[in-house]
């Protein structure tokens, strides 16, 4: 029986919807000031803006013991990956249209996929397998290797959906011991401080435009995670985790209308075969539920 009434799941589903859009602004924003500002050192005002804000919210929520944690050095590793993620998509962007680029990413569910039998001894589905083996061949379309137009840049994105998943499985692994808000705090301030060392070698000076775009990407990550934590008090992952394929309909969107990136026809075959291969998993998985 669910736990979700069904009106709560429109809402959940709406706010999924935001999420995808919030997350897709925030990646045409980032593309916008990396064509004038170091990539590094968006990042670091980026995560500095996004830590102090959560910062202040757990702080005034929780209390002075969302310092202690079990697994410091956990959480620093969660924070390198959790750059990596960053930096790779945002070098990526430089020269990867922002359409092929947010698919490239949503491939991190195939990495799951390989990697939870490692870290997990989760055995993968045979449904689960295809989704892989059709996103990797979404993947190629889109990247051609084999075409004159072929460019390393394109592998940014994926080392940048691999980072992503991997920070995911250790979330999980984090989420054992410590809590939501722990894991949230830690992941921040590490992050900050890992940045802070090296942008002093990137420093800029932005004019107050930038410092306005610079202000709005930070507010849209938080706002990214705090819409995705509300709408799975409305609705299961199941229902929602498809809809966060939306994404890459924004981009697009934003792709054409902010720098006149129109795909191709292999990118948009590669894009809707990396969109059906998320999509497989997930309803393999609501079906199964029901049967349940």
């Amino acid at each position: 029986m669910s736990l979700f009434r069904p009106q709560a799941h429109v809402i959940g589903m709406w706010l999924m919807a935001c999420v995808g859009l919030v997350f897709a602004s925030h990646d045409s924003i980032s593309k916008i000031l990396i064509f004038s500002l170091p990539v590094i050192f968006v990042a670091w005002v980026r995560y500095c803006i996004h830590t102090l804000l959560v910062t202040g919210m757990i702080l005034s929520s929780k209390g002075p013991r969302v310092f202690h944690t079990k697994r410091p050095w956990l959480h620093l590793l969660r924070a390198f990956c959790l750059l990596g993620d960053s930096l790779t998509f945002m070098f990526g962007l430089t020269h990867v249209p922002i359409a092929e680029s947010t698919a490239l990413v949503f491939l991190a569910p195939a990495f799951v996929t390989i990697l939870s039998p490692l870290l997990f001894g989760i055995k993968a589905s045979r449904y689960q397998w295809l989704s892989v083996i059709l996103g990797f061949t979404g993947v190629l379309i889109i990247i051609n290797p084999a075409s004159d137009a072929f460019s390393l840049w394109m592998l940014f994105p994926l080392a940048s959906a691999f980072f992503f998943a991997v920070y995911q499985l250790l979330t999980q692994l984090a989420g054992e011991t410590d809590s939501p808000a722990v894991c949230s705090f830690y992941v921040g301030v590490f992050s900050t401080s890992i940045m802070s060392l090296v942008v002093p070698f990137y420093w800029a000076t932005p004019d107050n435009w930038q410092w306005l775009l610079l202000v709005v990407l930070g507010s849209l990550g938080l706002a990214a995670h705090f819409l995705l934590a509300k709408s799975y008090c409305y609705a299961s992952s199941t229902v929602l985790a498809p809809l966060g394929y939306l994404q890459i309909i924004f981009a697009t969107i934003y792709g054409v209308l902010l720098f006149n990136g129109y795909p191709v026809l292999s990118s948009l075959l590669g894009i809707g075969l990396i969109f059906i291969s998320g999509l497989l998993v997930y309803g393999r998985r609501t079906v199964v539920l029901e049967a349940a």
